[in-house]
């Protein structure tokens, strides 16, 4: 039975941790990282996304990445959309799982998919009218710059609350909040997240956070201790937005296992192996430097890259 503190790792490596890459990485190497990471115990992994491939042309290769890993069990895999055309490409190679992105910031939203949030909240109400034709679809909203914008810098809670809700009356009932610049601090997460969850008790809230001012590990730790139990990370800490200035990698999904494990919550996660999808991202990617604290040092007892073994 699973302990009701358990905490679920959602992987986010093959969509934010590549999106940002200059170098393609092919086809097959993508859908071998998905499955190295399924080998570790991750339950949930996002897989990419189905957007217009002369903005990001990392994810040009999406429907044949999804018929490569479909056939793996006891996996949920889910891809990003941005707009309605990306949510039928999506369901079109057969992924069910679908996030949608709408940013708190106007500005941010602009930049990211040339849209108002206005018009992105009618995209999405579209995309979830789509949910009656295809049996066991489902619709989950990722709240970009809930915790800080990079043009706009500071974002209102009232802001947040009223697009939560507006979320909520659609049918939506998973909800992650996205650090999407790494402004967040501890105090600042504990106080969002705390009212969302109160204010909002039918939503499932979910955090993503950048470590792009080293508080990575210290917001989710706030956000656990609020009650949150689902963790956007990504293998190696790679990742960072391609439209928000600034934005460096995410929370590592080593990092992030280890804490939670040596702290006795359970993750489900074999770090074992989880390292071994780290050093299979570094083979694929020799020139990328990997920001995992772990990958670096390794487990205690073990060497690390640093060549020596910790006590």
């Amino acid at each position: 039975m699973i302990p009701e503190d358990a905490v679920q790792i959602v992987e986010v490596g093959p969509r934010d941790g590549l999106q940002n890459l200059r170098e393609y990485v092919e086809t097959e190497k993508k859908i071998s990282l998905i499955r190295c990471l399924a080998e570790s115990g991750l339950r949930e992994i996002e897989s990419g996304s189905f957007v217009n491939p002369r903005a990001i042309p990392q994810f040009r290769d999406m429907s044949d990445v999804i018929k490569g890993v479909l056939d793996l069990e006891g996996v949920k895999l889910t891809a990003l959309v941005p707009n309605l055309k990306g949510a039928q490409n999506a369901l079109e190679s057969g992924i069910r799982s679908l996030i949608f992105v709408i940013s708190v910031s106007r500005s941010h939203n602009l930049n990211n998919v040339r849209l108002t949030p206005e018009e992105s909240l009618e995209e999405l109400k579209k995309i979830i009218e789509l949910e009656s034709a295809y049996a066991g679809m489902e619709t989950q909203l990722d709240l970009a710059t809930t915790f800080g914008c990079p043009f706009e810098i500071k974002v209102k809670e009232e802001d947040i609350l009223r697009f939560v809700e507006r979320a909520g009356a659609m049918g939506i009932r998973k909800i992650t909040l996205c650090d999407t610049v790494g402004f967040a601090n501890p105090r600042q997460v504990e106080q969002i997240t705390h009212t969302c969850m109160e204010t909002f008790p039918r939503i499932t809230f979910g955090v993503h956070f950048h470590n792009t001012r080293g508080l990575g590990l210290a917001n989710a730790l706030a956000a656990y201790g609020t009650g949150v139990r689902f963790f956007d990370s990504s293998i190696g800490g790679l990742g960072g937005c391609p439209f928000a200035p600034g934005a460096s990698g995410n929370v590592a999904t080593e990092d992030l296992v280890f804490m939670f494990n040596e702290m006795g919550v359970h993750t489900g996660v074999d770090i074992h192996r989880l390292l071994k999808a780290s050093q299979y991202l570094k083979e694929i990617l020799p020139n990328l430097t990997l920001t995992s604290a772990l990958f670096k040092a390794g487990l205690p007892g073990q060497v690390g890259l640093t060549g020596k073994i910790l006590a």
